[in-house]
C-alpha cells in the first residue's frame, strides 16, 4: 500500500486501536496501523509464564458482565470467555498473621463497619453524579489518602480499603483522586469487597491474543517497532512521522492514552484542554504478578496490611498441578517486584503454609509505551479526562480507555472509545 492509498493512519495497536482499526476496514476505509512495539495488544500482552510453555496474560484481563463489546468481539473472531472462580476461602492478614475471622479485630468492629457504610453511601453518591455527600464532604477533588483520612478508621480498615485500592486506584494515595475508588465500589452497592464479584471472566488465551485477531481479520498494513513522534494536519490531510519516515493519509487516529501522548508532538497546538490533560497525565502505577505456588487452594483471596503484595487472589491451577496466583501492589520505593527474593518473601506473609515456585511479571510503569498502568485521575485533574475533551480535531481523532465515554479503564471502554473514533471519521 502507497502512501496515497492510505485514508486513515491508526497510531497504536492496543485495543482501542484494534477496535477502530477493525471498524474502519470494515467500512471499506484503507487503514495503516502504526505500533511502538514490535508486538499488538497494547496493555493486553500474553506471553510464555517464566519460560513456562503455558501462557498467561501479564497486562489486564477481567472483563464484566456488562462489558458487551469485548464479548461480542470475542465470539467473532472464535475465541472463548474462562469464568473467574468464586472467592471460597477470604484471609486476611492483621498484626503479622493471616486471619480468617475477619478484617479486624472484636474491638474494631463497629469502626469499621461504620467506614464500610460511610464509603457505601458516598460510592453510590457519586455515581449518581454528586460531588459532595450529604455532609458537604468532598467526593471528587480529594486524594484517596485525605478521604481515608476523614473517615477515621482502623489501621486494618485502612489496609483492607487500600487493598482493594491496588485494583481500582492504583496509583500513590497522596496523588490519585479517591473518587477511583469510589467509583469500582458503586459496583455492587458500595461495597469495596463486591468490587470481584463483577470480574466475571477472562479472554482466553488472553486479550492480547483478541487485538490480534482483530487487527488480522481488518487486512489492515501493520507496522511494528516504530514509535510515532510528530503528527501534523497539512492540507490534504494528515502527516504521520517516526523517526524513520513520514507517512500521509487523509485522517488519524490517535489510539493513545494520556501519559503516551507526552511524547508526540503537534505542529499546531492541541487545545489547552487537551494539553493540560496530558501535561497532568495520570497516576496508574500498580504491579501485578503471577506467582506459582503449591499448597494454596485456588478460590483464596488473600489482602495484606497496606505494604508490599496487598492483594492476591488464587485463580486457577497450572498444567501441572500448582495454583496460580495473580497478586498487586504499588510501584513504591520500598516494593521491589523485580526482585525474586523479595516476592518471595512477600508470599510468605500471605501464604504461610505454602511454597514459591516461580513468578514472572510486567513493568508497566517502566515501560517506555506505556508510562503507566490503567488510569488513574490525579485528584483536582479527573475532569481532564472527560471525554468531552477529547472529541476529534478536524481529521484527527483519539481514542483510548483513558478517556472514554464509557467504561474507562478497562478494555471495554478502548474498544467504545476506538469504535467512536472511527464513526466519527466516518462522518467527517
Amino acid at each position: 500500500m502507497s502512501e496515497k492509498e492510505t485514508d486513515v493512519i491508526v497510531v497504536g495497536a492496543g485495543m482501542a486501536g484494534a477496535a477502530a482499526t477493525l471498524k474502519l476496514a470494515k467500512a471499506g476505509q484503507r487503514v495503516k496501523l502504526i505500533e511502538a512495539r514490535d508486538r499488538c495488544g497494547g496493555r493486553g500482552f500474553l506471553r510464555k509464564f517464566d519460560g513456562d510453555a503455558a501462557e498467561l496474560e501479564f497486562g489486564g484481563a477481567w472483563i464484566t458482565p456488562w462489558h458487551g463489546r469485548i464479548r461480542a468481539l470475542v465470539a467473532e473472531h472464535g475465541l472463548s470467555l474462562r469464568p473467574r472462580h468464586e472467592v471460597t476461602n477470604r484471609l486476611w492478614l492483621r498484626d503479622g498473621l493471616v486471619c480468617s475471622n475477619g478484617a479486624v479485630s472484636p474491638e474494631h468492629v463497629t469502626a469499621h463497619e461504620r467506614a464500610i457504610a460511610r464509603v457505601a453511601v458516598d460510592s453510590i453518591l457519586l455515581k449518581k453524579g454528586s460531588s459532595e455527600n450529604e455532609k458537604g464532604e468532598a467526593l471528587r477533588s480529594i486524594s484517596f489518602a485525605a478521604y481515608l483520612d476523614r473517615l477515621k478508621c482502623p489501621r486494618p480498615t485502612r489496609d483492607v480499603f487500600s487493598a482493594w485500592w491496588t485494583v481500582s486506584g492504583n496509583g500513590d494515595h497522596n496523588l490519585v483522586a479517591a473518587s477511583e475508588f469510589l467509583a469500582s465500589c458503586s459496583y455492587d452497592n458500595g461495597l469495596a469487597e463486591g468490587m470481584i464479584r463483577f470480574w466475571s471472566d477472562t479472554v482466553v488465551p488472553g486479550m492480547g491474543a483478541l487485538a490480534e485477531a482483530m487487527i488480522a481479520a481488518s487486512g489492515a498494513e501493520r507496522i511494528l517497532a516504530e514509535p510515532v513522534t510528530h503528527v501534523a494536519r497539512v492540507a490534504d490531510g494528515v502527516q504521520v512521522a517516526s523517526a524513520k519516515r513520514i507517512h500521509q493519509a487523509k485522517a488519524c487516529v490517535l489510539a493513545l492514552g494520556v501519559n503516551q501522548l507526552k511524547k508526540v508532538h503537534f505542529s499546531a497546538a492541541l487545545p489547552q484542554a487537551k494539553r493540560d490533560a496530558v501535561a497532568t497525565g495520570h497516576g496508574g502505577r500498580s504491579f501485578k504478578l503471577w506467582v506459582k505456588a503449591e499448597g494454596v487452594p485456588v478460590g483464596t483471596l488473600v489482602t495484606g496490611d497496606g505494604s508490599g503484595i496487598e492483594f492476591a487472589f488464587a485463580e486457577r491451577k497450572a498444567e501441572d498441578g500448582a495454583t496460580l496466583i495473580v497478586c498487586f501492589g504499588l510501584m513504591t520505593d520500598e516494593n521491589r517486584p523485580g526482585d525474586p527474593a523479595w516476592v518471595r518473601e512477600q508470599c510468605s506473609r500471605l501464604f504461610p503454609n505454602a511454597r514459591m515456585v516461580s513468578y514472572d511479571w510486567h513493568d508497566w510503569v517502566d515501560d517506555p509505551f506505556a508510562r503507566g498502568t490503567w488510569v488513574a485521575a490525579l485528584a483536582g485533574h479527573e475532569d481532564g479526562l472527560e471525554n468531552a475533551n477529547w472529541q476529534p480535531e478536524g481529521p484527527i481523532a483519539f481514542a483510548s480507555s483513558d478517556y472514554a465515554r464509557e467504561q474507562a479503564g478497562w478494555f471495554e471502554g478502548a474498544v467504545i472509545a476506538g469504535e467512536d473514533a472511527a464513526e466519527a471519521l466516518l462522518k467527517s
